[in-house]
């Protein structure tokens, strides 16, 4: 399961990184990318507390 979060979140990091270069190539404008990097951002913060709340669990 840690692993597969785990791989959630590269994803995610990825998502993150490919609006930010749309958003400064000017493919999209900040109206489309503000809310889609909040969900993009909480999405992160979720998997990374899921992934420390599994490892804990694992010891």
């Amino acid at each position: 399961m840690i692993s597969k979060f785990e791989i959630a979140l590269k994803e995610a990091n990825e998502t993150e990184n490919w609006l930010i270069v749309l958003h400064k190539s000017n493919l999209i404008t900040c109206d489309e990318f503000a809310p889609l990097h909040k969900k993009v951002v909480k999405i992160k913060i979720l998997l990374i507390a899921s992934i420390k709340t599994l490892k804990q669990q694992v010891k």
